[in-house]
């Protein structure tokens, strides 16, 4: 599976293949690249964002109940059935 990025280099590249100009190839080759170092130099924020984004605006896929649980090799989708929200009856001072 690809991630968003990878898609939107690999639709650049093609395009960029189609164009006989070399300075319009040189600017879809400046994109690519420019795109690789803004995903390479991200932030945590920048990153959850997207998923932040994903989650809000795919209303017809997923409600506030949905969670994304994020580790380096693994991305599980959660969703709450039943919560007894916060208790704070056991927490000390």
């Amino acid at each position: 599976m690809k991630s968003l990025i990878e898609k939107i280099i690999d639709n650049l590249i093609s395009r960029k293949d189609e164009q006989h100009n070399p300075i319009v190839r040189r600017e879809f080759e400046s994109a690519i690249e420019y795109i690789n170092k803004i995903e390479t130099e991200a932030d945590f924020e920048e990153v959850a964002l997207i998923m932040i984004k994903h989650l809000a605006t795919q209303v017809e896929k997923y409600h506030p109940h949905h969670t994304v649980i994020t580790t380096s090799t693994s991305c599980e989708l959660v969703e709450g059935v039943k919560s007894l929200g916060q208790i704070m009856d056991y927490i000390q001072d």
